[in-house]
């Protein structure tokens, strides 16, 4: 109690100060002519400050660690405006006592039930721990020996294969992404959609309003529509800083065909996923396409998704033919709902069972101190990490971001390689070279957090191929030497030290 009622006391002489500051502002400006006198001003500091109060106690009474709270209070003590209009944007919690009452499937887990009834024999080692701990912690269906999984580098690989699995469909179809565009690309896939639809197949399509509309044609939408499409949209209504979801996204990319056929990973339905973009030219991404009983934990996903927004559960026949493919395959699923952090957690497991190697690939590397722990162990332990991000960043900020972490992995003996002069979407964790997660999670606290993620973790030849794919790609980047990276300039420095500040938030 003594730090709360120390924090309150900051926050009285911030707002008082502040007040004041405001209020000399105005008395020896010509906004003296719109606030003749100090007293509305004043009324408004208070009830501002009240509310920053408000959200103050709230933060220091959440369990959680202390700086998932510092930069909030700071800004609060900065400026109260300023906090409150940010932390409405970028932190407000999700509402799950809302499930409980609008989705209660979702709230109580009963969309586990439609998972594959199986019986592993985990292995008395590192692996068959982290699948033993992955079935524990989330319950989901751990598959030996009956999953095919197939790597697709980039979206030339990708997209034909997509196409030729949806033109190959003979009963349902269901698909969602992140990001839809009615560009070249995207109105292909929706063509094809189309036919399927009005020749009698039950074609599903769920995309994310902030991550799609925006590049949406109208006129497109409607003849999808108007085909038999059905189409679900996450959280339209999520446009203002009102909404309690604002800040919450479907980031997941899977798609479900027959229940025979699914795709998870980090390409979405646009052009530059495609190697057409003006601005980046090559695209370096990665997909997986899966084949076997593991399909059924893809389509659960799908079928919640749906739940959670159109309030109906899909029921369609899976496929139970059981074909050989060796090794161990699960999907995992997180995001706020009820499984917040699972796939952080997963990784940490895999992160500090590492024995040889760790290799991450990732377009946002932004670092929470208990992973940044886990991997200053590993390195500590003798395990090589080798971490993948883009020479060429999709925004200046994200770049500033991710490198504002180098200095402190690259003192560990982590190697940092840019992949040259390119941006690299694809989302990749690999240990040991055995054991692999692909999906649509980036190494940020955003995905960890607040996103809707999907990813697919496999031990079995394919993540040969993730390997081999992730050396050649090493091949085409650059190394980032400790000591050149030392040498950067002040005002380099002092940028990448501001925005690692606040870095959380992103």
């Amino acid at each position: 109690m003594k730090r709360i009622f120390f924090v309150i006391s900051l926050m009285i002489v911030a707002l008082f100060v502040y007040t004041l500051i405001i209020v000399q502002y105005i008395n020896y400006t010509n906004l003296r002519n719109i606030f003749p006198s100090a007293i509305v001003v004043i009324a408004l500091e208070i009830i501002t400050g009240l509310f920053a109060l408000g959200i103050t106690i709230k933060i220091l009474f959440k369990q959680s660690y202390a700086y998932k709270k510092s930069h909030w209070i700071l800004l609060m003590l900065i400026n109260p405006i300023i906090g409150i209009t940010l932390y409405i944007i970028f932190a407000r919690d999700y509402r799950t006592k809302r499930l409980e009452r609008t989705r209660p499937m979702i709230a109580n887990k009963e969309f586990i039930k439609f998972e594959e009834i199986t019986s592993p024999q985990f292995p008395e080692n590192e692996i068959g721990s982290i699948f033993k701990y992955i079935h524990d912690i989330t319950k989901r269906s751990i598959y030996e020996n009956d999953t095919l999984v197939e790597v697709l580098n980039n979206g030339d690989e990708f997209f034909p294969r997509l196409i030729e699995e949806i033109k190959n469909a003979k009963d349902y179809i269901m698909m969602e992404f992140y990001i839809i565009k009615t560009d070249n690309i995207g109105c292909q896939i929706l063509d094809l959609l189309k036919e399927k639809a009005m020749s009698g197949l039950d074609v599903y399509l769920l995309y994310d309003h902030f991550g799609s509309n925006k590049f949406l044609d109208r006129t497109t939408m409607s003849s999808v529509i108007a085909s038999g499409v059905k189409v679900a949209v996450f959280d339209p209504q999520a446009i203002s800083f009102f909404d309690s979801n604002v800040n919450f996204r479907n980031h997941r990319k899977a798609t479900i065909i027959d229940g025979k056929v699914g795709f998870v990973g980090g390409i979405n339905l646009g052009d530059e996923y495609n190697h057409q973009s003006p601005k980046f030219g090559f695209w370096r991404d990665s997909h997986v396409l899966i084949k076997g009983n593991g399909v059924t934990s893809i389509q659960n996903v799908f079928i919640k998704d749906w739940y959670y927004v159109k309030n109906e559960v899909l029921e369609k026949p899976l496929d139970k033919s059981i074909e050989l493919f060796t090794g161990f395959f699960t999907v995992v699923e997180s995001g706020p709902d009820f499984e917040n952090g699972l796939i952080k957690d997963i990784y940490l497991k895999m992160i500090n069972s590492a024995k040889r190697s760790i290799r991450i690939v990732t377009p946002y590397l932004i670092i929470e101190p208990e992973m940044m722990t886990a991997l200053k162990i590993a390195v500590q332990s003798g395990v090589q990490i080798k971490i993948l991000v883009p020479g060429k960043s999709d925004t200046k900020i994200a770049g500033f971001a991710t490198r504002s972490y180098y200095e402190a992995l690259l003192s560990y003996g982590v190697e940092i390689y840019e992949y040259r002069d390119h941006f690299v979407h694809s989302k990749i964790l690999v240990v040991d070279d055995i054991i692999a997660s692909l999906g649509s999670v980036n190494f940020d606290p955003r995905s960890f957090h607040l996103n809707f993620e999907v990813t697919a973790i496999f031990s079995n030849d394919a993540t040969n191929q993730v390997v081999q794919a992730m050396e050649f790609d090493l091949t085409q980047s650059t190394k980032i030497d400790i000591n050149e990276w030392n040498r950067r300039g002040l005002l380099t420095r002092l940028i990448q030290g501001f925005i690692n500040l606040f870095s959380p938030l992103f």
